[in-house]
């Protein structure tokens, strides 16, 4: 797992930075990357990551989504801690060339032949299909479209993709320790960080072996996300 995050996710984003580099020849402040003080764009959205997955599942939990079991069970453990800031990095590495693919090179690709309703159309797309897997419910789909649309208004509001990509690092990570619940369909072999839960009830509430991404409350919350990125900008 941990390989995968980094080998394979790092040699995707190495291979679109040569094509943007050497084919497309344009600077990295097209795709995103660009905007004042990037790293401090970057924490808040970390931040801002942990926030939402906490409420997701929080609103999950108190839909009766989950049995509360043992709180903090890694905390006794170094070498869990251990894993848990490695896992960072990782989902840093993955969430990060995610962003930089999608939101950032693809996004910026598509708006500049057929403009910015194109772009979020065929990107989500894309990220959807490339999410999918064979015998997964609509709402797992779903959640997988709204997240992207989501991103990528993000993304088109702020004129970067610090923000979004700080934000997609905090959700995968604080999913994946802090409640031994899955991320995206993958399974962390961790004690929780916070809590531990065992989901219990039909899988439009739990999301079932996707995990709270795959649950109709997740879409819902995407849903508001994605309304409060329309609003109009103040005169």
């Amino acid at each position: 797992m941990y390989a995968f995050l980094v080998v394979a996710f790092a040699l995707n984003g190495l291979m679109v930075f040569a094509w943007i580099w050497l084919v497309e020849r344009r600077p990295l402040s097209t795709v995103g990357l660009t905007g004042p003080a990037p790293l401090t764009t970057l924490f808040r959205g970390l931040l801002i990551g942990w926030v939402t997955i906490s409420t997701v599942v929080a609103s999950i939990g108190f839909a009766g989504g989950y049995q509360v079991g043992e709180f903090g069970p890694a905390l006794s453990s170094p070498t869990a801690l251990g894993s848990m800031a490695i896992l960072l990095l990782c989902f840093a590495i993955q969430a990060g060339v995610e962003e930089f693919i999608f939101r950032g090179w693809l996004l910026s690709v598509i708006t500049r032949k057929w403009g910015q309703l194109a772009a979020v159309v065929a990107t989500t797309l894309v990220f959807t299909f490339l999410h999918w897997s064979p015998g997964q419910a609509w709402q797992d789909m779903l959640g997988s479209a709204l997240f992207s649309v989501f991103a990528c208004l993000w993304a088109i509001r702020a004129g970067n993709i610090w923000g979004v990509m700080g934000w997609h690092i905090g959700w995968n990570w604080l999913l994946s320790i802090g409640f031994e619940l899955p991320v995206t369909g993958f399974v962390i072999d961790l004690p929780a960080l916070i809590v531990r839960l065992i989901p219990q009830g039909p899988d439009r509430l739990t999301g079932g072996d996707v995990g709270p991404e795959g649950s109709l409350i997740c879409s819902v919350l995407f849903l508001i996300g994605i309304a409060f990125l329309l609003r109009p900008r103040k005169a």
